[in-house]
């Protein structure tokens, strides 16, 4: 990773103002393991992903029919139309949810579980400092959810 005063331009790019990131992924570049690299550099325990457009490759989304994803992997390219997320203290770390347009102009959507930027994603990050994010087993649900502290 590199800052956006010193970096190649084939690297990620990050500038900061106040609480909120602005970042610029590069073709090749893994989105979710970007995004983790940030949010270890620059110590971020909780979150926001508040936007993001481009395009991804190789990506694969889910649907959560009540008990487990229906996954669905999709190698062309593809334009990213909406995504946005919440990070956390503990894993799973990143929950994020995208709409996609497929060159048809269908739109498809879901748990983004893995993504390939190409050419570019930029995305926008707003980081928390006294709201504190964390997951937890809901024994309603069964489910592992956000509990905001």
């Amino acid at each position: 990773m590199c800052f956006i005063q010193d970096c190649d331009p084939v690297d990620m790019q990050v500038s900061a103002e106040g609480q909120t990131l602005f970042v610029k992924l590069e073709s090749g570049e893994m989105v979710l393991q970007s995004i983790l690299e940030i949010c270890s550099e620059k110590n971020i325990i909780s979150g926001s992903i508040e936007l993001g457009i481009g395009m991804l490759k190789d990506f694969e989304i889910g649907y959560f029919n009540g008990k487990e994803y229906e996954k669905l992997t999709v190698k062309e390219n593809a334009e990213l139309l909406s995504f946005h997320g919440s990070i956390a203290q503990n894993d799973p770390r990143l929950h994020i949810h995208v709409a996609i347009a497929r060159r048809n102009h269908t739109v498809i959507g879901g748990h983004l579980f893995s993504a390939t930027a190409d050419p570019l994603v930029e995305m926008q990050i707003r980081v928390f400092n006294s709201i504190k994010l964390k997951r937890e087993l809901n024994k309603k649900s069964g489910l592992t959810e956000l509990a905001v502290g």
